[in-house]
């Protein structure tokens, strides 16, 4: 039996790992669209406030015995009467074969319509190359004051963060706070 799981943060990561209690001859496999497997996206707001120094501290695992986890490899395509889900790497395409699919790729973040959101200086949070560009940003550019647009866990989280690292925020939410 091949088990191939798309996403490798929480719920790819834990289905892969039960799937390998439940049957230890299985093989598994994870593709997971970036580096990161099994980090905690909550933990973000934490590496940039200082709190967490060394941002490798956010993984949970990084290993997983018994499990392929193919990092950097987007899924493009599942073809369900073929069994098979194409993915890509390095520009290279793929098709990885399957006998059971699970599909955990979690969320997006939902970015508001609202100008300027291309401009340089304005970031989305929600993978480690994120946190990894809006730390480059604060350290180059010396920002201190910043403004968190969306009141939800992670955005007020984000707020405590930068105001932890001495900046002024200004908190922005479409519902009231």
């Amino acid at each position: 039996m091949h088990i191939l799981v798309i996403g490798g943060s929480d719920a790819g990561i834990s289905a892969a790992l039960r799937a390998r209690e439940l049957d230890a001859s299985a093989e598994i496999t994870v593709v997971l669209a970036d580096a990161y497997p099994n980090y905690s996206i909550c933990g973000l707001p934490f590496y940039l406030s200082g709190e967490t120094r060394d941002w490798r501290a956010l993984a949970h695992r990084t290993e997983f015995l018994g499990v392929d986890v193919r990092r950097n490899h987007v899924a493009l395509a599942i073809d369900p009467s073929a069994r098979a889900v194409e993915v890509e790497s390095d520009g290279r395409r793929e098709s990885l074969r399957y006998d059971r699919l699970i599909v955990a790729t979690g969320a997006v973040p939902v970015c508001p319509p609202i100008a300027g959101v291309e401009l340089p200086g304005v970031f989305p949070l929600h993978t480690m190359e994120d946190s990894f560009r809006v730390q480059a940003f604060v350290n180059e550019r010396g920002a201190r004051t910043a403004v968190v647009v969306g009141a939800g866990y992670i955005g007020i989280e984000m707020a405590d963060a930068l105001t932890h690292r001495g900046f002024t925020v200004t908190l922005a939410s479409r519902t009231p706070l």
